[in-house]
């Protein structure tokens, strides 16, 4: 098998046991983040977005950027997927609360890794490497609804600062 093969059967385990996620523990929770999380951000399935995110989700950044549907959340994705094309995660924790049956709010750290070979909001690449300072925490709610497991609200707090320093000609250095 060539690394194109293992990739493909990656994806696919990915999306099955997204797609079939029988979700009834706090396991089961982690699993799901965790799977969507590199299906999207790892393997680029931003498409995939549109399948987990409430279509009037309720998406908060820092300095006070809210976001009220998936394609705004989805547009981000893809502009910070662009700009670290070879963008990768590492969750470091999970924490899941259970609500009730139907409802868990869910804690989630991870790290990004990548450089910047894409073109940002901030202007051409500068191919510096986000390195292990790229820090992501975010609360969100995961709800079934319709017999579907939705993402309906979420907080994302990222490295904001450091990510501008990579995409920019700044000092890389805080």
């Amino acid at each position: 098998m060539d690394t194109t093969d293992i990739f493909a059967a990656e994806i696919q385990q990915l999306n099955d046991r997204v797609d079939h996620a029988d979700i009834r523990t706090n396991e089961d929770v982690r699993r799901f983040i965790s799977d969507i999380t590199k299906l999207i951000y790892d393997y680029k399935m931003i498409g995939r977005i549109y399948d987990f995110y409430l279509e009037d989700v309720e998406y908060h950044k820092q300095n006070k950027v809210i976001f009220t549907n998936v394609e705004d959340v989805v547009r981000n994705v893809a502009e910070f997927s662009a700009a670290f094309p070879n963008l990768k995660t590492h969750i470091e924790n999970i924490i899941v609360y259970k609500v009730h049956d139907d409802f868990y709010k869910v804690s989630k750290r991870l790290h990004y890794w990548g450089n910047n070979y894409g073109v940002s909001k901030y202007g051409p690449p500068t191919g510096k490497s986000l390195g292990n300072n790229c820090l992501s925490m975010s609360l969100l709610h995961l709800k079934r609804i319709g017999g579907q497991w939705k993402i309906t609200f979420e907080i994302n707090n990222d490295s904001e600062l450091w990510l501008e320093r990579v995409q920019t000609s700044a000092p890389a250095s805080l």
